[in-house]
């Protein structure tokens, strides 16, 4: 049985912004070897729940902790020799190589891994590796900070809306490097618009409303027609091919 992740949990976890409850008394625990999904509108605080859980940020109330010991506490290098967090955003103020950039992954351990060409390889980067970051494409640049982190080898990985520039084939690569963390015994969390490709790759799904309130459960119990349009609006579950 492969090693597992150690556990990320949240406890009565409540966020808010500008006065608004985006997220009001969430329990969530990241199990090893499953792929969670979030979904919710524009807004509904799944950026901000990722930022929290990866320990950059504090809730307005309740805890997060890790493998039992409060995520605060620990010292920044400590988190992100666990957790690594894909942030939304670009990559403007690095001037250096691709392979510059996703070396950075290894910071925390204070090396460079041995696979880094197998990564840039893995993420179709390795013709690319002497560019310059800034001279990429949208979508390459994706790609880059996938493998950055990719090398960071996170027992814990939170995603934020990562096939933002993907193209199909890599969005597709990029889920199936998830499903491959998940049967390694590590854990997954990334936030999708996409129902379809939650049905496919998602273990469990957190749907967040935006106003505090939130469901977590199965994909399959979860992820129906009703539960779509509660989520997203009238009209919406037309997005969702049911899968056979």
């Amino acid at each position: 049985m492969p090693p597992t992740s150690p556990r990320l949990s949240a406890r009565r976890l409540t966020l808010q912004s500008a006065q608004r409850t985006l997220i009001d008394a969430l329990d969530l625990s990241l199990e090893a070897g499953e792929v969670l999904g979030i979904l919710g509108a524009n807004g509904a605080g799944k950026s901000t729940l990722l930022t929290v859980l990866a320990g950059l940020a504090l809730p307005a109330r309740g805890e997060v902790t890790l493998d039992g010991q409060p995520l605060a506490a620990l010292p920044p290098l400590a988190r992100a020799q666990h957790i690594g967090l894909l942030p939304q955003g670009d990559t403007d103020g690095f001037f250096g190589s691709v392979a510059e950039f996703v070396a950075l992954g290894r910071h925390p351990f204070g090396d460079a891994p041995a696979d880094l060409a197998a990564q840039l390889e893995a993420w179709e980067l390795d013709g690319l590796a002497a560019r310059p970051l800034d001279t990429l494409s949208g979508g390459e640049r994706q790609r880059a900070r996938l493998a950055q982190l990719a090398a960071q080898l996170p027992q814990i990985a939170l995603l934020d809306e990562p096939l933002t520039h993907l193209d199909p084939a890599h969005q597709a690569r990029l889920l199936a490097w998830a499903r491959t963390e998940a049967a390694a015994g590590r854990s997954v969390a990334l936030t999708l618009h996409d129902p379809n490709w939650a049905a496919c790759q998602c273990d469990r799904l957190l749907f967040l409303y935006g106003d505090g309130r939130w469901r977590l459960g199965r994909t399959a119990e979860l992820l129906t027609p009703d539960a779509l349009e509660a989520l997203y609006g009238a009209g919406t579950a037309a997005l969702w091919r049911r899968q056979a």
